[in-house]
């Protein structure tokens, strides 16, 4: 496990005015078309698995699935439907990018350990 990643999930999870909508899967039950919508759902219970598995070889594969968050978000709501979504999804994107860079020498070091 990489516990830069880690920390940087769990300080989007607990930034929960910002990140509340995507701390777990999107249900049918809460939007039946979703699936028809999004091919690749992703959400931060997922990242943090995959965190703890240690399935990012890196933190642009890391990063890839907070974009995914992202790009989703605007890909369901881009037709007016939930207007406030998508600069939601945007500023998880940004603490994000900002986390990553602030943790960038113990991410660099930690992506040594990992066998390619």
């Amino acid at each position: 496990m990489i516990p830069a990643q880690e920390t940087i999930v769990d300080t989007l999870r607990l930034k929960e005015e910002v990140s509340g909508l995507f701390l777990k899967p999107v249900s049918k039950k809460d939007a039946p078309d979703y699936f028809d919508i999004v091919k690749r759902s992703m959400d931060l219970s997922t990242i943090r698995d995959k965190v703890r598995k240690i399935e990012y070889r890196n933190h642009e594969q890391f990063r890839h699935d907070v974009w995914q968050i992202q790009l989703n978000a605007h890909l369901y709501n881009n037709n007016g439907r939930n207007p406030g979504i998508q600069p939601l999804a945007d500023q998880s994107l940004e603490i994000c990018d900002y986390l990553l860079e602030d943790y960038g020498d113990q991410l660099a070091e930690a992506e040594k350990g990992i066998d390619r």
